[in-house]
């Protein structure tokens, strides 16, 4: 199973429509806000099930501010993070995933990718695919895979290519 994972688009479409292309056949396709309009589209274009949770900046649309998603046998918390403060840290992101019963919790807002464990759960922010912030300020992208044995493992992606 694989899943494309992005976070923080700000309205901008292009990158998105270019990794769904390059990295399709996919089975889940997972938005961890601040969309800001458009899932729509990102829907006819992934030819699968997708996800979205509202940001800080989605003001409109009717997306829930966290969800839980199957993957695989595998729970995925859904969110953006602004609500669990994860600019100052994951702990109470991790803690509340826990919580939710989930393994895996995917989070957005800080426009910087992370893969890490905390109590238990593997946190996972894809980065911004729009206006990444880390050092080398290139957009970003997670795709998840779950292998057949079970076994997860992730990588981060560069739109750029």
């Amino acid at each position: 199973m694989k899943a494309v994972i992005v976070s923080d688009s700000h309205g901008r479409f292009g990158d998105i429509q270019e990794m769904i292309e390059r990295e399709a056949p996919f089975d889940l396709f997972l938005h961890a806000g601040d969309i800001q309009g458009g899932a729509a589209r990102i829907e006819d274009w992934a030819g699968c099930p997708v996800y979205v949770v509202r940001g800080n900046c989605d003001w409109s649309g009717d997306y829930p501010q966290e969800r839980i998603v199957e993957f695989g046998g595998e729970r995925i918390f859904l969110t953006h993070g602004h609500r669990y403060n994860v600019r100052a840290g994951v702990t109470e992101l991790a803690s509340a995933a826990a919580k939710a019963g989930a393994g895996i919790a995917v989070f957005g807002h800080t426009h910087i990718p992370l893969a890490e464990e905390r109590y238990g759960v593997i946190l996972l922010n894809p980065g911004s695919i729009t206006e990444p912030r880390q050092e080398v300020r290139k957009p970003t992208y997670l795709v998840l895979e779950k292998e057949p044995g079970g076994k997860l493992h992730w990588e981060f992606k560069y739109t750029e290519q």
